[in-house]
């Protein structure tokens, strides 16, 4: 049975949005490389549209008051991440191969050591 997960990320508040798509973007391509086959099947990214603002709107948040979340229903607090991921493997022993991979300790490090740069974990 395939496995899915949903992994929540939030910029490092130094980035635009945009900056941030971009280190993501690239942080995907090291963590590909240190996966090899092992890389989950699927591995989709979406970011929230945020626009630059004057006047923070009615219910924003201290973190995204000049670039609030573009949404067609809700509040803005619920939606103060940057982007979502959906990961999906062809079952547990496969993402457990995975895991295996990226959180040996070479591995570990450098993938840390790259999101330490673009979000807050």
């Amino acid at each position: 049975m395939p496995v899915k997960m949903l992994v929540f990320l939030y910029r490092n508040l130094r980035l635009t949005p945009e900056e941030f798509m971009k280190y993501y973007e690239a942080h995907v391509k090291l963590v590909k490389k240190l996966a090899g086959t092992d890389f989950p099947l699927s591995h989709h990214r979406n970011y929230i549209a945020r626009n630059t603002v004057d006047i923070p709107p009615d219910g924003f948040t201290a973190r995204n008051a000049f670039i609030p979340a573009t949404i067609l229903r809700g509040r803005q607090p619920e939606f103060d991440f940057d982007a979502y991921a959906e990961l999906t493997f062809a079952d547990q022993v496969s993402y457990q191969a995975f895991a295996a991979k990226i959180y040996a300790p070479d591995a570990a490090a450098q993938i840390t050591a790259d999101e330490d740069e673009f979000w807050i974990g």
